[in-house]
């Protein structure tokens, strides 16, 4: 895998909504792709992107603990503004796509690995 690349290029290049404003230089160099909180907090990379359809406040704590570079929220989700106000305050990185888990997944696997000329 790369040595990864920043969520400001991650969100450029992968035409995610930047839900937060935060987006940064912090770098991503692999995803994690999980809805059950309790499993997330226990497995969570430093420097993975995490994937989930969840959007509840947890999300946040839990993006915070773990030092999580860049939350996306998928398959269209909506993200309530207080929810998005927290991740602000907590400075976590929030970003949607209307595309599915999978395919957002595979997009960010094909982005990390490909060679740092085309990026």
């Amino acid at each position: 895998m790369s040595s990864g690349l920043s969520v400001n290029i991650i969100a450029d290049k992968l035409g995610l909504k930047v839900l937060t404003e935060n987006a940064s230089d912090r770098v991503v160099s692999s995803g994690y792709c999980c809805d059950m909180l309790s499993w997330v907090m226990s497995r969570l990379e430093r420097d993975s992107c995490w994937f989930t359809i969840l959007s509840s406040m947890n999300v946040v704590a839990v993006a915070s603990l773990t030092d999580c570079p860049l939350v996306i929220v998928t398959e269209g989700v909506q993200v309530d503004g207080a929810v998005l106000q927290k991740a602000r305050e907590e400075d976590v990185c929030i970003c949607s796509t209307n595309k599915d888990t999978y395919e957002s997944v595979c997009d960010l696997y094909a982005l990390l690995n490909q060679s740092p000329e085309i990026i």
